[in-house]
């Protein structure tokens, strides 16, 4: 041991300042990067020698080429242990339980391909906090540039919540050999804050004290001849003096003068000639280890290289004995990564094929994991073999249920060179591969379905296909791509089953909404639909749809969305029509019948770890609760949805979860935060062209801008927003909203006449609609516009009608309005009546802003507001009001971080935040002060929180 650390002095004491900075509940990531032998692994092992003795769980992994291509692999390394140890039932549960996804997947309970991916990486990091509650635990990843892409991804989603976690990623990368790094493993490189722990070549001192301990008779000119033809690199010394023992060759000065450079090539004949000196057959076992990949069992070596078994036990001897292979509880491996490779890379393209082929055959006889055999189908030739094709298709099916589609793709990807055999099974197949890849957003993907819809050999597979396509494309809002599989789909349809073949079409328009250049589409499509048909659920939503994009009444678009909620035939989580329904509900008003469907959602994916269902459910119901004046609530959906979709969604997608959060944001006084939100999207310019969300945002933008006190800025965005609405054809005035906000900025401008324009506009399209909440709105715009004498009748006028309804963020809106009016008016006993119920909802809903409002004009009456809280429930923040809720109903700290996606120490220090705040010391007196301070609704609990 101490031969093997001379001259590491400092990398030994860099990782120890590491280690022990785990040992203080704050975790990290190192990198040890390096050459091939440079020293990278014995640092590794010092590190994990150390941190057992330190107390520390050790979990172990190394990454090989072979298999670079297994879903999780080093994942599965890792936590093999657990998995197999006695605490597995304990530690599995809640989102912990996840984790079985990638470490025993059930494929009798498949998720969507992209949900499963997010939800087994949830899994993972949950199980690994678990594990670190019990003991400071260090992850140790060997040659992590051979990492699979889902452990690379898992591993930098883990690196960002090291800060609170006793928890040290420790992983050694291998530099110098080309640009061969994925995305991911660069992701990973960028993501750890240190500098990297780089061992050094080993100086002549200790070269000579290596060279001595194995040569005694060596002398000095002789060790720095060794040191000069190695470069320091220890494995090559070591190897170096390998072959001179081997050799029989004396240290003199003589031989010294002989040494050639010593590099991998050298190692690989050094290799060669000590195999040639072992008994027959040594050289096939290795070269059978070499094949079959890291920690082979003997038997499957012994088969390969046709060994009888107590052949293969003698030939293993004699291979450990000359320190060219390793054994630990029955698996072998190679003592370095580059004798393996000299062994392997020896081998002609064909040889190494057929070989990599008969250990596939073997391992299929063994009934072995799907994934392994396919590992080495990939490494085979192609010959048209049906059972190839079945097997790697199966390897796929155990990915993708493993949340693993990169490594889906890949076996799909090999399956389709073999190639199959009938059109129809070609067709299944790359709609398969089309699905894996939409799983991970690749760009191909729509081609892929395109292609194959078009091989389909039937009608009803060419419609299964495209439907199937066109749904993960839809929900991962690629809207248009959606719609391009559909329409593949819908051609040559003669013979399609009818309900199939409305569920494609159905799906289409329901992409098609959703763009200004596909909404004539929709309209022509469903136009062309018998009227007869249209009684079914699936169309009468697009006829609900068509009605609020016309602003007809309320009464209209209820009569057909009332029945397709009651048939059944939105119940399917993967089509994008179960999020236009709720939408639609928003739209009409009815935000409880909203927040019931999205929480129905949302508590059906969160246990699942469906982020793309939870991402959708959150975002729809963060509108209602952003209408309904639950602003905290709201905040906390928004965000959970925006960082979900923030890594993976195109900007028309991302931008659905974005509005509600600015909106949210900026009732809660936190406009700094808002514009953060914004610039973290890219959408402080032009929002996307033609996307029915644009305009959306750009109303948000607009109230955001009235709240800086930018009301030029609002202007313009408030135009643009009505430039967008006219070109998507909206007109509902509780959807396109946008003349309320333009007419406060013209307000705010001293362009009275022209906001009271557009401010009348607004409320004669809310009188067709029937609705309070964009009737009052239109009331308070013209009210903004108005003559003096004029504003606290219009202003009453919006307060009577907003005052039972759910709309109570406008509510409060138009009381501090009505309170300031009537201050102006000199009435201030009414204007303090309006302006302390105002304060009162505002502070239950967390609208600061509005709050912040009402206190300025009760001083302005001269009455004597309470002050803005720097204890109680108004002093908490979102985060900290969440946890507060979520503490109040019983939830424990653990179960609280698993439901907001936040570490426990997250939680526990905003408990300890809310406990000075409130001045309570338990959590039995939470219920009571939470619900002496507001009577509003139980706060959502799908939201990740912002601490």
């Amino acid at each position: 041991m101490a031969h093997a650390l001379l001259d590491r002095e400092a990398e030994t004491s860099a990782l120890e300042r590491q280690l022990a900075q785990v040992r203080t509940g704050v975790g990290c990531t190192v990198l040890v990067d390096g050459p091939a032998g440079i020293g990278k692994s014995t640092l590794l092992g010092y590190a994990a020698r150390l941190a057992e003795g330190w107390g520390f769980r050790v979990l172990r992994a190394r990454g090989g080429p072979l298999e670079q291509s297994a879903g999780w692999g080093i994942a599965r390394q890792l936590l093999a242990p657990v998995v197999r140890g006695p605490e597995w039932d304990e530690l599995a549960v809640g989102a912990a339980g996840l984790a079985q996804r990638a470490l025993e997947p059930d494929l009798d309970t498949p998720a969507p391909v992209g949900d499963a991916m997010h939800a087994a990486a949830h899994g993972l990091s949950w199980l690994v906090s678990g594990l670190a509650e019990r003991s400071p635990t260090v992850l140790v990843v060997d040659d992590v540039q051979w990492a699979d892409r889902p452990s690379l991804r898992w591993l930098v989603q883990l690196t960002r919540q090291l800060p609170d976690l006793p928890v040290a990623i420790v992983c050694a990368v291998r530099t110098g050999e080309g640009p061969s790094e994925t995305d991911e493993l660069t992701e990973l490189l960028l993501a750890v804050a240190g500098p990297p722990v780089r061992p050094r070549p080993l100086g002549p001192g200790a070269v000579e004290s290596l060279v001595r301990d194995r040569l005694p008779v060596a002398g000095a000119s002789f060790a720095r001849a060794c040191h000069a033809v190695t470069s320091g690199n220890p494995f090559l010394l070591h190897a170096l003096v390998d072959h001179l023992l081997a050799e029989g060759l004396e240290p003199t000065d003589e031989v010294a003068a002989t040494l050639p450079a010593f590099g991998p090539g050298q190692v690989a004949r050094s290799v060669r000639q000590q195999l040639s000196r072992l008994p027959d057959g040594a050289s096939d076992l290795a070269t059978a280890f070499a094949v079959l990949g890291r920690e082979a069992p003997l038997r499957h070596a012994g088969a390969l290289a046709g060994l009888a078994p107590p052949e293969a036990l003698r030939l293993a001897d004699a291979l450990r004995s000359a320190g060219l292979v390793e054994a630990d509880s029955g698996r072998y491996a190679f003592v370095h990564p580059l004798v393996m490779g000299a062994l392997y890379n020896a081998l002609p393209p064909g040889e190494r094929a057929l070989r990599h082929s008969r250990a596939a055959q073997l391992l299929e006889r063994e009934r072995s994991d799907p994934e392994l055999v396919a590992l080495h189908l990939l490494r085979t030739e192609p010959f048209g073999d049906p059972a190839t094709v079945e097997l790697l298709r199966v390897a796929a099916r155990h990915a993708g249920a493993r949340g693993a589609p990169e490594s889906a793709a890949t076996f799909l990807r090999r399956a389709l060179v073999e190639p199959p055999a009938h059109p129809a099974e070609e067709a299944d197949l790359r709609s398969e591969l089309g699905l894996a890849l939409a799983a991970h957003l690749q760009p191909e993907a729509p081609d892929l379905l395109c292609d194959a819809v078009a091989l389909a050999a039937s009608p009803d597979q060419r419609a299964r296909i495209a439907l199937s396509g066109a749904r993960a494309l839809g929900l991962a809002g690629h809207f248009d791509a959606a719609i391009r599989v559909c329409r593949s789909g819908l051609q040559q349809s003669g013979g399609t089953s009818p309900a199939l073949l409305a569920r494609l079409e159905s799906e289409l328009i329901g992409n098609a909404w959703l763009h200004a250049s596909t909404i004539p589409e929709a309209r022509d499509r469903l136009s062309r639909v018998p009227v007869a048909t249209r009684t079914s659920g699936l169309w009468r939503v697009h006829v609900a749809w068509r009605a609020v994009f016309d602003g007809r009444p309320v009464a209209e678009v209820r009569a057909e969305l009332d029945p397709a909620l009651r048939d059944g035939s939105l119940d399917e989580p993967d089509s994008i029509l179960g999020s236009s329904v709720k939408f639609m509900l928003v739209a009409c008003g009815d935000l409880d019948a909203a927040q019931e469907l999205c929480g129905a959602l949302i508590d059906m994916a969160r246990p699942r770890g469906w982020s793309i269902a939870l991402a959708h459910g959150c975002f729809l119901r963060a509108i209602a609760l952003v209408q309904a004046g639950r602003v905290r609530d709201a905040e906390a959906d928004a965000r959970l949805s925006f960082d979900v979709k923030l890594a993976a969604s195109p900007p028309p997608a991302l931008n659905w979860s974005l509005f509600p959060l600015v909106d949210a944001l900026t009732e809660l006084g936190a406009p700094a935060d808002a514009d953060a939100a914004l610039a973290a999207a890219g959408q402080q310019g032009d929002p996307p062209p033609g996307a029915l969300a644009s305009p959306l945002l750009l109303e948000s933008r607009a109230r955001l801008r009235l709240a800086q006190g930018r009301p030029v800025d609002a202007h313009v965005d408030a135009q643009a927003a009505g430039d967008r609405w006219a070109e998507v054809g909206v007109v509902h005035p509780g959807v396109a909203a946008w003349r309320v906000v333009d007419a406060e900025a013209l307000a705010a401008l001293g362009d009275r006449a022209s906001g009271r324009q557009l401010a009348t506009e607004h409320l004669d399209l809310a009188e067709r609609l029937t609705l309070p909440g964009p009737y009052g709105a239109g009331l308070r715009a013209v009210a903004r516009n108005a003559e003096r004498d004029e504003t606290v009748d219009l202003l009453e006028r919006a307060v009577a009608v907003l005052a039972g309804s759910p709309a109570q963020l406008e509510h409060v809106r138009a009381l501090v309005d009505l309170g300031a009016a009537l201050r102006r008016a000199n009435h201030r006993e009414a204007a303090s009546e309006a302006l302390r119920r105002a304060l009162d909802l505002a502070t239950r809903g967390g609208m600061q802003r509005l709050a912040r409002r009402s206190r300025e004009e009760l001083c302005a009456c001269g009455a004597r507001p309470r002050r803005s809280a720097v204890s109680g429930i108004e002093s908490l923040t979102p985060a900290e009001h969440r946890v507060a809720a979520l503490a109040a109903r019983g939830e424990g700290n653990r179960e609280i971080a698993q439901q907001l996606y936040v570490t426990r120490r997250t939680v526990e220090t905003h408990l300890t935040h809310v406990f000075q705040k409130l001045r309570i010391t338990t959590r039995v007196e939470l219920p009571r002060q939470l619900t002496a301070a507001s009577t509003a609704a139980p706060v959502a609990t799908a939201a990740r929180s912002d601490g």
